[in-house]
């Protein structure tokens, strides 16, 4: 099975990684590699969250980042999610390397399969998904110490995710549910803990305030799966896009896009009240862009397409909606 080679990757012993490096015929890694291994294009993802959480926070007047403390905070625990994600990245493709599911032939995009298309040796990207981590750890310190060790809490509860949509015998990515999980933890999760490094309070009410950055982070991964169908039911990974098949994916990505926005919507009416007026500017920028995402029908041969729309929607989507969020105190209702 695939999903025990994935295993084999996160377990390999020292002799073998050795062997890894004397292969012949690899080049070494490059800063261009390094890059594509972080995605940048994909970071989205983890700055938004960090963003709504700030927003949040700004508009319950609990934190006002003013001074040098405040700023230096923002910064250390964005930079901490952003490095996390290039981590998640570097490792995800190492693992979809070893365990064979990334090939020239099914890679279309070389951005995308860094590994495959520079042809270095596959170890050296588990190292740099390592020093990722370690980059992460150093940015939060700052964070760390301003807030107290209980943000350790948040960073455990991502590192076990990490390593159980990755790695395993059963990885989430090889199961429907990794669009979900992946986009309650980076777009729920996140804003929670960020919430409560900017405040010092834990308010579960941001997980209710972040499902439109949940939603948006789950039609990522569903736009990136439902692209790679092929792929990854050749290699014995069913994701919800390959249970389901291109036409419903599509049709459950219009979907869950209109409950994003409906939910948007709903809860700056709700509380934030002084920027609902923003709204219908929003839904008209937003609509014809999925729109336009759904037609292409998530064929392979548009996956970069695809992929460079759904990112530029969820940014599009949640940089408004923080917006909202934070003019809800400049124009209070």
């Amino acid at each position: 099975m695939r999903s025990k080679s994935n295993l084999r990757a996160l377990l390999l012993v020292p002799s073998e990684l050795a062997g890894c490096i004397r292969r012949k015929g690899l080049r070494r890694l490059t800063p261009t590699a390094i890059a594509e291994l972080a995605a940048p294009q994909t970071w989205g993802a983890s700055v938004m969250p960090v963003i709504l959480a700030a927003a949040l926070a700004i508009a319950s007047g609990a934190w006002i980042p003013n001074d040098f403390q405040s700023i230096a905070l923002f910064f250390s625990v964005l930079a901490t999610a952003v490095c996390l994600q290039c981590a998640v990245n570097t490792l995800n493709d190492y693992a979809d390397f070893m365990s064979g599911v990334d090939r020239k032939e099914n890679c279309i995009d070389p951005k995308d399969a860094s590994i495959v298309y520079h042809n270095y040796e596959p170890v050296l990207a588990f190292v740099v998904g390592g020093f990722f981590i370690l980059l992460a750890l150093v940015c939060g310190l700052y964070a760390l110490f301003t807030v107290g060790p209980e943000l350790l809490i948040f960073g455990a509860i991502g590192a076990a995710v990490v390593i159980a949509y990755t790695f395993g015998l059963l990885p989430l990515s090889y199961t429907p549910t990794g669009e979900f999980v992946s986009g309650f933890v980076m777009g729920g999760i996140i804003p929670l803990a960020c919430y409560y490094a900017f405040t010092e309070t834990l308010s579960f009410q941001t997980l209710l305030f972040a499902i439109p950055v949940i939603l948006t982070i789950a039609l990522i991964m569903l736009a990136n799966n439902a692209s790679d169908i092929e792929k990854d039911a050749g290699n014995d990974r069913m994701t919800l896009a390959t249970k389901l098949g291109r036409p419903q994916s599509a049709r459950l990505h219009a979907i869950l896009f209109t409950f994003a926005m409906a939910a948007a919507g709903i809860i700056v009416c709700w509380k934030f009240r002084g920027g609902a007026w923003i709204l219908p500017l929003f839904a008209a920028w937003l609509i014809p862009l999925e729109v336009r995402l759904t037609r292409g029908g998530f064929v392979p041969e548009k996956r970069i397409f695809s992929m460079s729309l759904i990112t530029g929607i969820n940014i599009r989507l949640n940089a408004v909606y923080g917006v909202m969020i934070v003019l809800s105190i400049l124009a209070p209702d």
